[in-house]
């Protein structure tokens, strides 16, 4: 049996930033309740690690291409 294919694969930054986005809005699709509740917080964690990994790679000068949203 194969575990969550997303709890061991390493993402980028701009890949766990799109993951945030993306559940956010999955869950503003969703009517409230439980299941909306579960998708903000999956979106709320993408985010974290985001910013996380973010930090991190500033710390050892090895800052990740960002991309120009607007």
């Amino acid at each position: 049996m194969r575990a969550d294919s997303t709890s061991n694969r390493y993402f980028t930054v701009e890949q766990l930033e799109e993951l945030a986005v993306a559940k956010y809005i999955e869950a503003a699709l969703t009517p409230a309740g439980e299941e909306r509740d579960e998708l903000l917080e999956e979106a709320k964690r993408f985010a974290s690690r985001a910013k996380m990994k973010s930090w991190l790679m500033g710390e050892i000068g090895a800052t990740p291409r960002r991309r120009n949203y607007h």
